[in-house]
């Protein structure tokens, strides 16, 4: 499974090109987004219970009925901006081992095989599911079960890649960060 750090890292990524610079609380708010789908590590079947396409209408599902109790002043695209980073986290999950795509109406892990490169006899790419069933290089799941947490936080590359992550974060929000700084410092002067 990727790991923690890397969804974060990609999370990260998202929000710094697509939210406003203006917006920071908003980019704060979707953050937890491109995490939510590996709580079912900790309840239910994991790579299911998260991770099939039913949750992708959650934050839609959140952003109606806020609406309907015009309780909400969130703007329309960050609700289409959480179901886009909830969407991701899957693509990514389905590259590695798969995921329940049709949890629980049906037990198939759909596993996406995409590999680019070098063999002896030339370039190389190779672009298709792998479904259960089909045994390929790695063992994939077969039936959903329950299972224990097995969460990898950060290796290697993953650390520079979300260390770089939180650079570009913090350096796209910089100036509404300083500026609300600013802000609160003059206003207790005054």
């Amino acid at each position: 499974m990727p790991s923690f750090g890397m969804h974060l890292a990609l999370t990260l990524f998202f929000i710094a090109a697509c939210v406003k610079t203006e917006d920071v609380k908003l980019a704060l708010f979707l953050i937890p987004f491109g995490l939510v789908c590996d709580l079912d590590s900790f309840f239910g079947v994991h790579r299911a219970t998260l991770h099939n396409l039913f949750v992708l209408f959650i934050p839609v599902l959140f952003m109606v009925v806020l609406k309907r109790l015009k309780v909400t002043a969130i703007p329309d695209r960050y609700f289409f901006f959480a179901t886009l980073l909830i969407a991701f986290h899957i693509l990514l999950d389905t590259f590695y081992n798969g995921v329940f795509l049709f949890y629980p109406f049906s037990d198939k892990s759909y596993d996406l095989e995409f590999w680019f490169g070098l063999k002896e006899t030339g370039l190389s790419m190779i672009f298709q599911w792998i479904v259960p069933g089909k045994v390929g290089e790695l063992t994939y799941v077969v039936t959903p079960t329950p299972s224990v947490p097995e969460i990898a936080v950060l290796s290697g590359i993953e650390f520079v890649v979300l260390i770089f992550a939180l650079l570009t974060f913090v350096l796209k929000f910089q100036e509404s960060y300083s500026s609300s700084f600013l802000y609160q410092k003059l206003r207790i002067r005054k």
